[in-house]
C-alpha cells in the first residue's frame, strides 16, 4: 500500500502548532505501524514555494491510491475542490481527518462544500459532536476519530499527590492574547493580591511570536509569580506538566477542536481549568478531569483557581481520572481504529 499524506509539515522548519503536530504524528504512526511507502505532500509550500507543493502534489497522483487529509480553514478552501475530483473521477480514496472544530459551520455556509466533503471515503472528526453536527447536515460519511499523541502516559504510581503553597499553575498551548495567556496571569494576579501572598504561580509554556514575546515580557517584568518558560519539545510534554498542580486552558476561541494541550494535561495526570469551549465537556468533565467555566463567564477563571487551591484533595482525586481519558487519545488506541477505516487492520 502507499498512502499520501496532505498536510502541513512545515518544511525544513520546526512547528509546534497544532496542525503541525497532528500531521507529523500521522505520519509518524503509519510508519511504526509498518506502512513503508508514504508520500508527504506539504502544504507548508503552497505560499512558500508552490512550484515545490506542486511537484509533491502531481507526483503523488500518480502513485498513491489513498491519502490522509489534514488542512486548515484556508486549506480546505483551496484543497477541497481539487480532492472531490480526484476522488469522484480518479478512484482516489481520500480520508479527511478534521483540523479544528468549524467545519459544520462552513458546511452551512457554503452549500458546495457539501458535495465536496460527501464524495471523499470518510470524514474523520475530533468530536463526537462535530460528527453528529455534519450527520445532520446530510454528510453520512462523518464518524468520530479522536485526536491522538504519542506519549508515555503516567501510572497512578508516579503521580504527584501532595501538594503545598504556592500552587503551580500552567499553560501549554501557543503564547498569544487569543489563548487566554493574559486572562490567567491577571486571574493569578488577583488571587495573590487577595491573599497578600503568592499561594499560586505561573509557567507559561508555547511557541510565541516575537511581537507578543515583547509584549509578554513586558507584562511579566511586573510579576512575582507568573513566568514564560519557552517551548517544550512534544515527546517531553508530560515530563514537563507531571508536577503541576492544575493547567489553565482560557481560550477565547470558542470553536477550538480537540486541543492536543489537554491531552499532554491528561497524560501527566493533571486536571485541567478550562474556558468551556465548543467541545470542552468531551474531553474534561466537571469535578472528575477538571473544572470548566463557563465560556461568556471568563472572570470566572479566577474562582475556579480559588476553589481548586482550597480543595486540594479534590484535585488529587481528579489525577486517575484523567490517566483513564487520556488512554482514549493514545496512538494505540486511535491507530487501531484508523488501520480498520484503512482496511489494513
Amino acid at each position: 500500500m502507499r498512502i499520501g499524506i496532505i498536510g502541513h509539515f512545515g518544511g525544513n522548519e520546526k512547528f509546534n502548532d497544532g496542525q503541525t503536530v497532528k500531521t507529523v504524528a500521522i505520519y509518524d504512526a503509519l510508519k511504526r505501524y509498518g506502512i513503508k511507502n508514504i508520500d508527504k505532500i506539504d502544504t507548508y509550500y503552497i505560499r512558500k514555494n508552490p512550484f515545490r507543493f506542486l511537484w509533491q502534489f502531481m507526483s503523488g497522483i500518480f502513485r498513491d491510491k489513498k491519502y490522509i487529509v489534514l488542512l486548515s480553514s484556508n486549506g480546505r478552501k483551496v484543497l477541497f475542490p481539487i480532492l472531490s475530483f480526484m476522488s469522484s473521477f480518479m478512484n482516489k480514496d481520500i480520508y479527511h481527518y478534521g483540523i479544528g472544530g468549524r467545519l459544520a459551520r462552513e458546511v452551512s455556509e457554503k452549500p458546495s462544500w457539501k458535495n465536496y466533503v460527501s464524495s471523499f471515503k470518510s470524514n474523520w472528526m475530533e468530536s463526537t459532536e462535530l460528527a453528529e453536527r455534519l450527520q445532520k447536515l446530510g454528510i453520512n460519511n462523518a464518524i468520530y476519530l479522536p485526536n491522538f499523541k504519542k506519549l508515555n502516559i503516567m501510572t497512578e504510581a508516579e503521580l504527584c499527590t501532595e501538594y503545598q503553597e504556592p500552587y503551580k499553575l500552567c499553560t501549554f498551548s501557543r503564547v498569544m492574547k487569543e489563548k487566554g495567556i493574559e486572562d490567567a496571569i491577571d486571574a493569578v494576579r488577583a488571587i495573590n493580591a487577595e491573599y497578600g501572598k503568592n499561594v499560586v504561580t505561573l509557567d507559561i509554556y508555547g511557541p510565541t511570536e516575537e511581537a507578543y514575546l515583547k509584549h509578554l515580557q513586558e507584562i511579566l517584568a511586573q510579576e512575582s509569580a507568573c513566568f514564560y518558560r519557552g517551548v517544550v519539545p512534544a515527546n517531553e510534554s508530560v515530563e514537563a506538566l507531571k508536577d503541576y498542580y492544575a493547567l489553565l486552558f482560557p481560550t477565547h476561541w470558542r470553536h477550538e477542536g480537540i486541543p492536543g494541550t489537554i491531552i499532554d494535561a491528561l497524560s501527566a495526570g493533571v486536571p485541567v481549568i478550562a474556558r468551556r469551549w465548543q467541545y470542552c465537556d468531551e474531553m474534561i468533565t466537571d469535578g472528575k478531569t477538571g473544572l470548566p467555566y463557563d465560556f461568556n463567564e471568563p472572570a470566572l477563571l479566577k474562582n475556579r483557581i480559588e476553589y481548586a487551591i482550597n480543595h486540594p484533595k479534590e484535585i488529587i482525586s481528579m489525577k486517575k481520572n484523567c490517566l483513564t481519558k487520556a488512554a482514549l487519545y493514545s496512538e494505540d488506541y486511535v491507530m487501531k481504529k484508523i488501520a480498520k477505516e484503512l482496511g489494513i487492520a
